[in-house]
């Protein structure tokens, strides 16, 4: 992988590129396998490293089960040598983002995480909070709303978005604390997904993502996750994983306890592409909507040949 950016020593535009080597992250689920088929790299199996992060500034929450002290963390190679990329950010912003481009130099981060996602089971049932429960109560200035484009599926692929049988929270405590994992299915619908279906899953929607979903996911720069399931592929969590240390009832306040029928899903939280240009050997469109863009952006450009883009 590649990402450009701006050299004011180039004489091709400004534009200089960095290469990314993969950045594979340990997970609680598994998955992986086509993943590692997309990338071109070995390893047949699923495993407990369904994820890749992509140009990250984030670590990676893994408790004892963290790889290393940077996990999550993305290298970059400059002039042969890795360094991580917030190291290479915080010394040279202007080099990376152009004179005063980016306020890394007060301790800020890049304002979004994306990663390639690739599960081989249904992810447990989970929510995260917003950024400002994150201020509130996290010492964090990100939550996590989140964004899923789908790249592929096996077989019938779907995802489970909002309480379409909402419980109250007396309820859904009681259905966490006890694990009654029939019972939370009990209170969604499988949406179904195909390949270049994009939805926008807002802090505090609660959610899972379906087994054997492939997808390009968004997010704000953090790893805060409320989980409700404690047993995952056969691993039990500590309420430290589930609870980002909070506590249960501190939790039950981030999610959303409205009805969201599927209808309703698709109307809110799904995004409609729109055109931005058209030639002969490309199309190009934005996927994600104006509503979103103070999170994240997504373009897709397709075609063969000569393309003229004005960005």
């Amino acid at each position: 992988m590649k990402i450009y950016n701006y050299n004011p020593m180039s004489t091709q535009r400004g534009i200089a590129p960095a290469l990314l080597p993969p950045n594979p992250v340990w997970r609680s689920y598994v998955g992986g396998r086509e993943l590692r088929r997309f990338r071109s790299l070995p390893g047949i199996n699923d495993d407990h490293f369904p994820e890749d992060w992509l140009a990250s500034t984030v670590r990676a929450r893994n408790g004892e089960h963290a790889q290393n002290q940077h996990e999550g963390l993305s290298l970059v190679a400059r002039n042969g040598v890795p360094q991580l990329l917030t190291d290479c950010l915080q010394a040279e912003p202007d080099f990376w983002f152009g004179p005063g481009g980016h306020p890394t130099t007060a301790g800020k981060t890049l304002g979004v995480l994306w990663k390639l996602l690739d599960s081989s089971v249904r992810l447990q049932f989970q929510a995260h909070p917003s950024a400002e429960f994150a201020r509130a109560h996290l010492n964090s200035n990100a939550g996590k709303t989140e964004c899923w484009y789908i790249l592929a599926t096996r077989g019938e692929g779907c995802v489970y978005l909002g309480f379409q049988r909402p419980p109250t929270r007396e309820a859904w405590a009681r259905m966490i604390r006890e694990q009654r994992v029939d019972e939370m299915l009990a209170c969604f619908e499988k949406i179904p997904v195909r390949p270049g279906d994009c939805y926008v899953v807002p802090a505090g929607t609660p959610h899972a993502i379906g087994a054997g979903v492939f997808m390009v996911e968004l997010m704000e720069p953090t790893d805060w996750v409320v989980r409700c399931e404690t047993v995952t592929a056969g691993l039990a969590l500590t309420p430290e994983a589930c609870f980002m240390g909070l506590g249960l009832e501190a939790c039950l306040d981030i999610f959303d306890y409205r009805v969201y029928s599927i209808d309703e899903v698709r109307k809110q939280f799904q995004q409609a592409p729109r055109l931005l240009a058209k030639s002969d050997s490309f199309t190009g469109e934005e996927i994600i909507g104006e509503t979103w863009r103070n999170f994240f952006r997504l373009h897709r450009l397709r075609g063969e040949g000569d393309a003229a883009i004005d960005e």
